[in-house]
Protein backbone atom coordinates (compact mmCIF):
# COMPACT_ATOMS: atom_id res chain seq x y z
CA UNK A 1 0.00 0.00 0.00
CA UNK A 2 1.68 3.54 -0.84
CA UNK A 3 1.01 5.54 1.91
CA UNK A 4 0.24 9.03 1.78
CA UNK A 5 1.82 11.50 4.27
CA UNK A 6 1.42 14.98 4.82
CA UNK A 7 2.85 17.67 6.88
CA UNK A 8 1.20 20.92 8.74
CA UNK A 9 3.01 22.90 11.53
CA UNK A 10 1.54 25.80 13.66
CA UNK A 11 3.53 28.81 13.84
CA UNK A 12 2.63 30.47 17.04
CA UNK A 13 4.68 32.72 18.60
CA UNK A 14 4.12 32.62 22.19
CA UNK A 15 6.48 31.70 25.20
CA UNK A 16 3.51 29.85 27.37
CA UNK A 17 1.68 26.62 26.24
CA UNK A 18 2.21 26.17 22.55
CA UNK A 19 0.42 23.17 20.24
CA UNK A 20 1.20 22.17 17.13
CA UNK A 21 -0.23 20.37 13.82
CA UNK A 22 1.57 18.45 11.51
CA UNK A 23 1.27 16.89 8.05
CA UNK A 24 3.62 15.18 5.88
CA UNK A 25 3.81 14.91 1.82
CA UNK A 26 3.88 11.45 0.25
CA UNK A 27 6.69 9.85 -0.09
CA UNK A 28 9.43 10.48 -2.77
CA UNK A 29 6.53 13.26 -3.47
CA UNK A 30 7.15 17.01 -3.12
CA UNK A 31 4.64 19.06 -0.95
CA UNK A 32 1.76 20.41 -2.70
CA UNK A 33 2.25 23.65 -1.70
CA UNK A 34 5.74 25.80 0.07
CA UNK A 35 5.78 28.00 3.61
CA UNK A 36 8.17 30.47 4.43
CA UNK A 37 7.66 31.41 8.43
CA UNK A 38 5.71 34.45 8.66
CA UNK A 39 6.89 37.28 11.12
CA UNK A 40 4.72 37.89 13.85
CA UNK A 41 2.57 34.71 13.67
CA UNK A 42 0.04 35.60 10.30
CA UNK A 43 -1.23 33.00 8.19
CA UNK A 44 0.82 32.85 4.66
CA UNK A 45 -1.12 33.33 1.90
CA UNK A 46 -0.10 30.25 -0.02
CA UNK A 47 -0.86 27.73 3.20
CA UNK A 48 -3.35 24.97 2.78
CA UNK A 49 -5.62 24.34 5.80
CA UNK A 50 -7.60 27.14 6.91
CA UNK A 51 -6.58 29.70 9.50
CA UNK A 52 -3.54 27.65 11.16
CA UNK A 53 0.46 29.24 10.01
CA UNK A 54 2.25 26.73 9.46
CA UNK A 55 5.82 25.83 11.38
CA UNK A 56 8.99 26.15 8.97
CA UNK A 57 10.60 22.72 7.92
CA UNK A 58 14.28 21.73 6.85
CA UNK A 59 14.44 20.09 4.23
CA UNK A 60 17.21 17.82 6.04
CA UNK A 61 18.30 16.36 9.46
CA UNK A 62 21.90 16.27 10.90
CA UNK A 63 23.10 13.08 10.35
CA UNK A 64 22.97 10.68 12.99
CA UNK A 65 24.57 7.44 13.83
CA UNK A 66 22.50 4.40 12.59
CA UNK A 67 20.29 2.94 15.86
CA UNK A 68 20.18 0.30 16.53
CA UNK A 69 16.43 -1.44 16.68
CA UNK A 70 15.12 -4.25 18.01
CA UNK A 71 11.48 -4.75 16.88
CA UNK A 72 8.37 -6.90 18.80
CA UNK A 73 10.67 -8.46 21.76
CA UNK A 74 9.41 -10.16 24.41
CA UNK A 75 11.69 -8.89 26.91
CA UNK A 76 10.34 -7.70 30.34
CA UNK A 77 10.05 -3.62 30.75
CA UNK A 78 13.93 -1.93 31.64
CA UNK A 79 13.69 -1.52 35.14
CA UNK A 80 12.48 1.94 36.42
CA UNK A 81 13.72 4.37 38.93
CA UNK A 82 12.49 3.36 42.58
CA UNK A 83 9.14 3.44 42.84
CA UNK A 84 7.87 5.69 45.22
CA UNK A 85 5.75 5.69 48.37
CA UNK A 86 1.98 4.53 47.54
CA UNK A 87 -0.74 7.62 47.63
CA UNK A 88 -2.85 7.81 50.57
CA UNK A 89 -6.17 5.54 49.64
CA UNK A 90 -9.22 7.23 49.26
CA UNK A 91 -11.95 5.33 51.26
CA UNK A 92 -13.86 3.46 48.70
CA UNK A 93 -17.75 4.10 48.71
CA UNK A 94 -20.40 2.07 50.31
CA UNK A 95 -21.82 0.14 47.37
CA UNK A 96 -24.17 -3.12 46.58
CA UNK A 97 -22.31 -6.01 45.28
CA UNK A 98 -23.46 -7.50 41.52
CA UNK A 99 -23.24 -11.21 41.86
CA UNK A 100 -22.83 -13.19 38.92
CA UNK A 101 -24.77 -16.66 38.50
CA UNK A 102 -22.97 -19.70 38.69
CA UNK A 103 -21.06 -19.83 35.34
CA UNK A 104 -23.00 -16.75 34.28
CA UNK A 105 -21.33 -13.98 32.21
CA UNK A 106 -24.33 -11.10 32.25
CA UNK A 107 -25.88 -9.76 35.49
CA UNK A 108 -28.60 -6.40 36.03
CA UNK A 109 -29.71 -4.79 38.95
CA UNK A 110 -33.03 -2.35 38.28
CA UNK A 111 -34.00 0.57 40.79
CA UNK A 112 -34.62 4.58 41.26
CA UNK A 113 -32.30 7.05 42.09
CA UNK A 114 -33.16 10.55 43.32
CA UNK A 115 -31.79 13.89 42.15
CA UNK A 116 -28.27 14.62 43.95
CA UNK A 117 -28.13 11.32 44.77
CA UNK A 118 -25.00 8.84 43.12
CA UNK A 119 -25.49 5.07 43.46
CA UNK A 120 -22.78 2.59 43.75
CA UNK A 121 -22.11 -1.02 42.50
CA UNK A 122 -19.46 -3.06 43.05
CA UNK A 123 -18.13 -6.03 41.25
CA UNK A 124 -14.71 -8.44 41.00
CA UNK A 125 -13.30 -8.80 37.72
CA UNK A 126 -9.82 -10.45 36.49
CA UNK A 127 -7.02 -8.66 34.55
CA UNK A 128 -7.64 -8.45 30.71
CA UNK A 129 -11.48 -9.34 31.19
CA UNK A 130 -13.46 -7.71 28.65
CA UNK A 131 -16.49 -5.61 30.54
CA UNK A 132 -19.47 -4.19 28.56
CA UNK A 133 -21.68 -2.28 30.63
CA UNK A 134 -24.99 -0.59 29.50
CA UNK A 135 -27.03 2.12 31.68
CA UNK A 136 -30.75 2.88 30.86
CA UNK A 137 -32.60 5.23 31.88
CA UNK A 138 -36.46 7.17 30.60
CA UNK A 139 -34.63 10.16 29.31
CA UNK A 140 -31.18 8.90 28.83
CA UNK A 141 -30.40 10.43 31.66
CA UNK A 142 -28.51 8.79 34.66
CA UNK A 143 -24.61 9.07 33.78
CA UNK A 144 -22.37 5.68 34.30
CA UNK A 145 -18.57 6.04 36.14
CA UNK A 146 -16.18 3.47 36.37
CA UNK A 147 -12.76 3.26 38.74
CA UNK A 148 -11.31 0.62 40.19
CA UNK A 149 -10.66 0.09 43.97
CA UNK A 150 -6.85 1.32 43.42
CA UNK A 151 -8.47 4.22 42.42
CA UNK A 152 -7.95 4.47 38.22
CA UNK A 153 -10.51 5.79 36.68
CA UNK A 154 -12.08 4.22 33.34
CA UNK A 155 -14.64 6.31 32.85
CA UNK A 156 -16.26 9.77 34.31
CA UNK A 157 -19.71 10.60 35.11
CA UNK A 158 -18.90 13.89 34.07
CA UNK A 159 -18.92 13.01 30.34
CA UNK A 160 -22.66 11.46 30.65
CA UNK A 161 -22.01 8.36 29.29
CA UNK A 162 -24.15 5.36 29.68
CA UNK A 163 -22.10 2.80 28.06
CA UNK A 164 -19.10 1.46 28.17
CA UNK A 165 -16.50 -1.51 27.10
CA UNK A 166 -13.16 -1.87 27.89
CA UNK A 167 -10.43 -4.15 28.77
CA UNK A 168 -9.64 -4.38 32.22
CA UNK A 169 -6.21 -3.55 33.52
CA UNK A 170 -6.08 -5.65 36.75
CA UNK A 171 -7.92 -7.95 39.03
CA UNK A 172 -9.82 -6.06 41.67
CA UNK A 173 -13.07 -4.83 42.63
CA UNK A 174 -14.47 -1.97 40.29
CA UNK A 175 -17.16 0.22 41.49
CA UNK A 176 -19.95 1.67 38.97
CA UNK A 177 -21.78 5.11 39.72
CA UNK A 178 -24.72 5.89 39.04
CA UNK A 179 -25.63 9.85 38.84
CA UNK A 180 -29.07 11.14 37.69
CA UNK A 181 -29.16 14.45 35.35
CA UNK A 182 -32.59 16.06 36.30
CA UNK A 183 -34.97 14.58 39.35
CA UNK A 184 -36.12 11.22 40.74
CA UNK A 185 -35.71 8.29 37.52
CA UNK A 186 -35.53 4.68 37.47
CA UNK A 187 -32.72 2.96 35.94
CA UNK A 188 -31.84 -0.47 34.34
CA UNK A 189 -27.93 -1.34 34.55
CA UNK A 190 -26.89 -4.44 33.01
CA UNK A 191 -23.27 -5.69 33.30
CA UNK A 192 -22.15 -8.57 30.79
CA UNK A 193 -18.24 -10.03 31.14
CA UNK A 194 -17.26 -12.57 28.63
CA UNK A 195 -15.16 -15.81 29.74
CA UNK A 196 -11.63 -15.41 28.67
CA UNK A 197 -10.76 -17.92 25.96
CA UNK A 198 -8.56 -20.85 27.26
CA UNK A 199 -5.16 -20.08 27.69
CA UNK A 200 -5.80 -16.73 27.51
CA UNK A 201 -5.14 -14.00 24.86
CA UNK A 202 -2.42 -14.43 22.47
CA UNK A 203 -0.27 -12.26 20.65
CA UNK A 204 1.79 -12.45 17.28
CA UNK A 205 4.33 -10.22 19.26
CA UNK A 206 5.01 -12.56 22.13
CA UNK A 207 3.67 -10.47 25.26
CA UNK A 208 5.07 -10.41 28.87
CA UNK A 209 2.38 -12.08 30.58
CA UNK A 210 0.52 -10.00 33.54
CA UNK A 211 -0.61 -6.65 33.86
CA UNK A 212 0.90 -3.61 34.13
CA UNK A 213 -0.71 -1.15 36.48
CA UNK A 214 1.23 2.69 36.11
CA UNK A 215 -0.37 3.64 39.49
CA UNK A 216 1.20 0.56 41.24
CA UNK A 217 4.36 1.23 39.93
CA UNK A 218 4.69 5.23 40.06
CA UNK A 219 1.84 6.50 42.18
CA UNK A 220 -0.47 9.14 41.07
CA UNK A 221 -0.16 10.73 37.12
CA UNK A 222 1.68 13.83 37.13
CA UNK A 223 -0.39 14.87 34.65
CA UNK A 224 -4.07 13.25 34.50
CA UNK A 225 -6.86 14.60 32.08
CA UNK A 226 -10.51 13.43 31.54
CA UNK A 227 -10.17 15.18 27.87
CA UNK A 228 -13.18 16.90 28.63
CA UNK A 229 -12.58 20.38 28.20
CA UNK A 230 -10.75 21.56 31.79
CA UNK A 231 -7.18 21.19 29.63
CA UNK A 232 -7.95 22.71 26.25
CA UNK A 233 -5.12 25.07 26.46
CA UNK A 234 -2.75 22.34 26.06
CA UNK A 235 -4.30 21.69 22.68
CA UNK A 236 -5.54 25.14 21.59
CA UNK A 237 -3.70 28.17 19.03
CA UNK A 238 -2.82 30.56 22.29
CA UNK A 239 -3.32 33.31 19.67
CA UNK A 240 -7.11 31.75 18.73
CA UNK A 241 -7.92 30.33 21.38
CA UNK A 242 -9.18 27.71 18.45
CA UNK A 243 -8.38 24.38 18.21
CA UNK A 244 -7.32 22.87 14.49
CA UNK A 245 -9.36 22.21 11.63
CA UNK A 246 -7.46 22.11 8.81
CA UNK A 247 -7.44 19.76 4.79
CA UNK A 248 -6.40 17.34 6.82
CA UNK A 249 -7.40 17.26 10.96
CA UNK A 250 -9.68 18.78 13.07
CA UNK A 251 -10.15 18.70 16.82
CA UNK A 252 -12.96 19.33 18.51
CA UNK A 253 -14.18 19.06 22.08
CA UNK A 254 -18.21 19.00 22.24
CA UNK A 255 -20.45 17.96 25.51
CA UNK A 256 -17.09 17.77 27.46
CA UNK A 257 -15.67 15.14 24.67
CA UNK A 258 -12.29 15.33 22.69
CA UNK A 259 -12.74 14.53 19.47
CA UNK A 260 -9.62 14.11 16.30
CA UNK A 261 -10.93 13.62 12.89
CA UNK A 262 -8.57 12.36 9.98
CA UNK A 263 -9.84 14.15 6.75
CA UNK A 264 -8.38 12.76 3.95
CA UNK A 265 -8.03 8.46 3.29
CA UNK A 266 -4.18 7.94 3.07
CA UNK A 267 -3.07 10.65 5.42
CA UNK A 268 -0.99 10.16 8.34
CA UNK A 269 -1.29 13.54 10.65
CA UNK A 270 -0.80 14.39 14.35
CA UNK A 271 -1.06 17.38 16.36
CA UNK A 272 1.51 18.25 19.29
CA UNK A 273 0.42 19.22 22.76
CA UNK A 274 3.20 21.57 24.49
CA UNK A 275 4.46 19.63 27.32
CA UNK A 276 7.97 18.15 26.25
CA UNK A 277 8.83 14.87 28.15
CA UNK A 278 12.23 12.96 28.95
CA UNK A 279 11.78 9.15 30.46
CA UNK A 280 8.18 9.56 30.87
CA UNK A 281 5.30 6.58 30.97
CA UNK A 282 2.48 8.19 28.84
CA UNK A 283 -1.20 6.66 28.52
CA UNK A 284 -4.37 7.40 26.90
CA UNK A 285 -7.97 5.72 26.22
CA UNK A 286 -9.42 5.70 22.64
CA UNK A 287 -12.81 4.75 21.85
CA UNK A 288 -12.44 3.79 18.71
CA UNK A 289 -15.33 5.97 16.66
CA UNK A 290 -17.20 4.69 13.47
CA UNK A 291 -13.90 2.68 12.11
CA UNK A 292 -13.29 0.43 9.75
CA UNK A 293 -9.85 -1.71 8.10
CA UNK A 294 -6.90 -0.05 9.25
CA UNK A 295 -8.24 3.22 10.02
CA UNK A 296 -5.83 4.45 13.00
CA UNK A 297 -5.93 6.17 15.91
CA UNK A 298 -2.88 6.82 18.62
CA UNK A 299 0.37 9.05 19.71
CA UNK A 300 3.57 10.52 18.32
CA UNK A 301 6.43 11.26 21.57
CA UNK A 302 9.61 12.99 21.69
CA UNK A 303 8.58 15.54 18.66
CA UNK A 304 10.97 18.58 18.35
CA UNK A 305 10.35 21.94 20.35
CA UNK A 306 7.96 24.69 18.80
CA UNK A 307 9.77 26.61 15.63
CA UNK A 308 12.28 23.49 15.49
CA UNK A 309 12.43 23.65 11.99
CA UNK A 310 12.29 20.05 11.79
CA UNK A 311 9.66 17.02 11.57
CA UNK A 312 10.25 14.05 13.71
CA UNK A 313 9.07 11.54 16.72
CA UNK A 314 7.94 8.42 17.41
CA UNK A 315 4.52 7.40 16.26
CA UNK A 316 2.57 4.26 17.81
CA UNK A 317 -1.14 3.51 16.21
CA UNK A 318 -3.81 0.97 16.87
CA UNK A 319 -5.80 0.28 14.26
CA UNK A 320 -9.72 -0.66 14.31
CA UNK A 321 -8.83 -4.78 12.83
CA UNK A 322 -6.80 -5.09 15.97
CA UNK A 323 -3.39 -4.26 14.60
CA UNK A 324 -0.31 -1.74 15.76
CA UNK A 325 2.00 0.11 13.67
CA UNK A 326 5.26 1.68 15.68
CA UNK A 327 7.27 3.83 13.36
CA UNK A 328 10.18 6.34 13.44
CA UNK A 329 9.41 9.94 11.83
CA UNK A 330 13.01 11.64 10.75
CA UNK A 331 11.71 14.30 8.74
CA UNK A 332 9.01 16.33 5.94
CA UNK A 333 11.53 17.49 3.05
CA UNK A 334 12.44 14.80 2.13
CA UNK A 335 10.13 12.52 3.84
CA UNK A 336 12.05 10.22 5.94
CA UNK A 337 10.23 7.09 7.95
CA UNK A 338 12.04 4.14 9.40
CA UNK A 339 9.15 1.39 10.63
CA UNK A 340 10.30 -0.42 13.85
CA UNK A 341 7.02 -2.61 13.60
CA UNK A 342 5.14 -3.06 10.60
CA UNK A 343 1.58 -3.62 11.35
CA UNK A 344 1.10 -6.43 13.72
CA UNK A 345 -2.25 -8.40 15.16
CA UNK A 346 -2.57 -8.74 19.13
CA UNK A 347 -5.49 -10.02 20.22
CA UNK A 348 -5.09 -7.41 23.38
CA UNK A 349 -6.17 -4.92 21.38
CA UNK A 350 -10.17 -4.57 21.27
CA UNK A 351 -11.37 -4.76 17.39
CA UNK A 352 -14.37 -2.80 15.56
CA UNK A 353 -16.53 0.61 16.17
CA UNK A 354 -16.57 2.04 19.14
CA UNK A 355 -14.18 0.10 21.00
CA UNK A 356 -12.35 1.10 23.89
CA UNK A 357 -8.46 0.77 24.08
CA UNK A 358 -5.48 1.79 26.56
CA UNK A 359 -2.54 2.72 24.65
CA UNK A 360 0.43 3.50 27.25
CA UNK A 361 4.41 4.04 25.88
CA UNK A 362 6.93 3.63 28.39
CA UNK A 363 9.77 5.84 27.49
CA UNK A 364 13.35 5.21 29.15
CA UNK A 365 16.46 6.22 27.55
CA UNK A 366 16.72 4.98 24.07
CA UNK A 367 14.00 1.89 25.22
CA UNK A 368 10.20 2.37 24.11
CA UNK A 369 7.74 -0.40 25.66
CA UNK A 370 4.45 -0.58 24.06
CA UNK A 371 1.42 -1.58 26.27
CA UNK A 372 -2.29 -2.37 25.03
CA UNK A 373 -4.93 -2.42 27.53
CA UNK A 374 -2.00 -3.41 30.14
CA UNK A 375 0.02 -5.81 28.37
CA UNK A 376 3.11 -5.07 27.15
CA UNK A 377 3.01 -6.13 23.04
CA UNK A 378 6.22 -4.37 21.80
CA UNK A 379 9.77 -3.01 22.79
CA UNK A 380 11.86 -1.36 20.24
CA UNK A 381 14.89 0.41 21.12
CA UNK A 382 16.44 3.46 19.01
CA UNK A 383 18.52 5.89 20.12
CA UNK A 384 17.84 8.61 17.81
CA UNK A 385 15.45 11.23 20.20
CA UNK A 386 15.31 11.74 23.67
CA UNK A 387 13.28 14.01 24.27
CA UNK A 388 10.38 16.60 23.12
CA UNK A 389 6.54 17.05 22.78
CA UNK A 390 3.57 14.45 22.46
CA UNK A 391 0.40 14.65 20.99
CA UNK A 392 -2.35 12.47 18.99
CA UNK A 393 -2.07 10.81 16.10
CA UNK A 394 -5.13 10.29 13.06
CA UNK A 395 -4.42 7.79 10.02
CA UNK A 396 -7.88 7.20 7.98
CA UNK A 397 -7.17 4.21 6.40
CA UNK A 398 -10.91 3.66 4.39
CA UNK A 399 -12.94 6.36 6.12
CA UNK A 400 -13.05 9.43 5.16
CA UNK A 401 -12.99 12.09 7.95
CA UNK A 402 -12.58 9.01 10.07
CA UNK A 403 -13.26 10.67 14.11
CA UNK A 404 -12.33 8.95 17.41
CA UNK A 405 -12.06 10.10 20.91
CA UNK A 406 -9.73 10.76 23.26
CA UNK A 407 -11.21 9.36 26.91
CA UNK A 408 -8.19 10.01 29.12
CA UNK A 409 -4.77 10.80 28.84
CA UNK A 410 -1.76 10.68 32.21
CA UNK A 411 1.81 10.81 31.88
CA UNK A 412 4.04 10.39 34.35
CA UNK A 413 7.72 11.93 34.76
CA UNK A 414 10.32 9.36 34.91
CA UNK A 415 13.14 11.70 34.43
CA UNK A 416 15.73 11.17 37.44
Amino acid sequence: MKKKITFVCTLLVMLALITTSCRLPASGSPPATSTQAVAGGTTPGATKGGGISAEPTSTSISPQPTPVVVTATPLPPTPVPPTPAPPTATPLPSASRIQFAAGGTTASVDGEVDSGQTLYYVLQAGATQTMNVSLWSPNGDVYLGIAGANGQLLLDSALHDANWTGTLPTTQDYYLSLTPGNGRTSYSLSVEIPQLPAGGPTSTAAPVAGTFDPVAAYGLPDMDDPMNGGNLSAWTNPTTLLLPNTDFIRIVETDARFYVTGKLTGFSTWYFSWPELTDFYLQSTFDSGGCSGKDSYGLIVRGPEHLAGVSYGYVVAFSCDGQYWIYRLDGANPFTEVDLVSWTHSDYILTGPNAHNVMGIQAIGDTLTIYANGHQIAQVVDSRYDFGRYGVFVWPDVTTNYTYRVIQMSYWDLTP
